[in-house]
Order: C-alpha cells, then structure tokens, then sequence
C-alpha cells in the first residue's frame, strides 16, 4: 500500500464528501472526514450507517459517497442500494471477488461484480479474511493508511507526502511504549470501565479504541474525552465515583501541558493514571494507536482466556446483522 498508493488522474473531483461505516470501519470514515476538513479544500460529513434508512435527499446530487467496508458487511447493502442518488460512489473494502467466493459468499460476489459494472470506484486495503474472529486487528491500520493516502489524491489536499518510515517510525514508537504491562497489571480495575482522555484529533477519529475494548475482551465502552473537557464534568463523576484513567497525548508541547494538567488533578484524588505519549505525525495519530493498542488486547484476551472465535451471542445477531 505504502509503495503503490491509489491514483485518481481519470476520475472527477468530489464537490462534497459524504462518508460512513459501521463497527471498525466508522473509525475509517470519521478519519476521511477529519482529513478532508483539516487538510482540504473539499468539505466532508461523517453519516452513520443507519441514517440512510431515511436519507438522502436531493442534496445527495452533489456528493460524492465514501463507505468503509472490509468485509463488504451486509449492513452495507442499505448505503449501497441508495448510490444512485449520489454524483459518484468510493468504496473502501479488503473484499475481492475470489475472496468472496472461496468464503461461500456467492450473494457478496455478485454484488462485487455489480458495483465494479457499475461505476464504484474501489479501493483496496488488507486484510480479506479477518472476519473469522470478532475484533478486527490488521484491517483497521490499513483502512487508515487507505484512507490516509486516498486523501491526499485529491486536489487541494495539504497532506505531507506520505513515506515509508512515517508510519514505520510510528510504529516503531509505539511497539517500544506499548502500555501492555500497565493494562495487565491493572486490569481487575479496568474491566469495569475507564476514563480514557485523547488529543482533540484523536477524539474525531479514534471510534475503534472502544470498538478494541468492547469487541476485543468485552469490556464495557472506555468514556473518551478530551483533556480540556475532563474538567468539565469528568473529573468530578470520577471524584465522586473513582475509575481507572487513561491519557494519550502527541509530543506537541501544549498537549504535554495538558497532559501534565491531568495527571495533577488525578494525583488530587489519588489515581495514578496511565499516561501514553504518542511519538509519530500528527496525521497518522489513529495509526499510531492501533499500533499502541493491539498488543494490549492481544495480551488481555490471553490473559482472560476469551474466545475470539466462537464469542458470546455468535449466529444471534442475525435480526440487525443480516439487515436489510
């Protein structure tokens, strides 16, 4: 991906972006939306999956639809029967047509092959098979990295040339301060909640933290915040009902502050926070938190002993799963 990054010279130019996706694939599309309004001349709204049970409308015409999908889900279907009110159609998918057909899903095939006929513009990213399990691990950096790159396509962007050792540096960073010891250690008082607190870049674009909490080791959702916003209300539920807290924050020195704020008014209600610095671009923040973040999961789900392919409530999901 990072070697032969998507090219767009034939296709037209989005006049707006609208983007979604559901379960670790929102993250994808809050982070597109994010980049675009951040780096771009294009504007971009994050829609969730199921707001087009009543939408759109006319002003569809000039829009461009973005859907994040890996496993070309079924729960796509209700975006992707409206793309014809749309001026022009991206989908972000690990799905491959052989792919599909070699797992037994002839109806996702065929539906493949119709958006390809189509007119969808597609864009690749790994892993394809990683549906066996619950939690997605390897598909989620690469939707970012995806979208990351996608982005920068586009004319007007203000995205830094992306290279190699950007996101190898990240990663790099984040395997040597990975909190996997603070969260084994700690984690009786995890698993019944946590404050997490995140930069503001990271609040917008960092839904899959909790998709790895809940889906990972069935751990209730982590409250995210931002550092200034724990002051608003946070702090004093946790002041009145102690819980376990979590900080990230970038090497920028205002978020250090910040950060260093925090921790001062945790230690004034004797909680010893986790404090993870995160060392990498500030554009490449959500893939730098996969990369924090996995080996955490990967170390809680051995030392629970979860099951992450057969997890609880498999095959009864069905109703809403299956839909429409």
């Amino acid at each position: 991906m990072l070697r032969n990054p998507p090219r767009r010279a034939d296709l037209s130019v989005p006049r707006r972006v609208v983007a979604t996706g559901i379960g670790s694939s929102e993250a994808h599309a809050r982070y597109l939306v994010w980049l675009l309004n951040s780096f771009g001349d294009i504007p971009a709204e994050f829609a969730p999956l199921a707001s087009f049970i009543h939408w759109p409308g006319p002003e569809a015409r000039d829009c461009t639809l973005v859907i994040f999908s890996q496993g070309l889900s079924q729960n796509t279907r209700l975006v992707l029967d409206r793309r014809s009110h749309f001026a022009h159609t991206v989908l972000f998918t690990a799905s491959t047509e052989a792919g599909l057909r070699a797992a037994g899903k002839a109806d996702r095939a065929e539906l493949f092959v119709q958006l390809r006929e189509g007119g969808v513009e597609f864009v690749p990213f790994q892993m394809e098979d990683e549906y066996t399990i619950l939690i997605r691990t390897v598909g989620p950096a690469c939707g970012f990295l995806a979208a990351r790159q996608w982005a920068q396509t586009l004319p007007g962007s203000r995205l830094p040339q992306l290279h190699p050792q950007d996101v190898l540096t990240g990663y790099a960073s984040a395997e040597a301060t990975a909190p996997v010891g603070a969260f084994a250690a700690r984690q009786a008082e995890l698993q019944n909640g946590f404050l997490l607190l995140v930069p503001p870049s990271l609040l917008q674009t960092g839904h899959n933290l909790v998709c790895k909490f809940v889906e990972g080791v069935y751990w209730p959702a982590p409250q995210v915040t931002d550092l200034i916003s724990f002051a608003h209300g946070p702090f004093q539920q946790i002041a009145a009902v102690p819980r376990p807290v979590v900080i990230l924050h970038t090497a920028t020195p205002p978020e250090i502050d910040l950060a260093e704020r925090a921790r001062t008014m945790c230690a004034a209600l004797k909680i010893e926070p986790i404090v993870i610095a995160l060392a990498g671009s500030r554009t490449l923040v959500p893939l730098e938190a996969e990369a924090l973040f996995n080996p955490v999961i990967l170390r809680l789900v051995q030392q629970l002993g979860l099951d992450q392919l057969n997890w609880p409530g498999k095959g009864l999901d069905g109703p809403l799963y299956a839909y429409p």
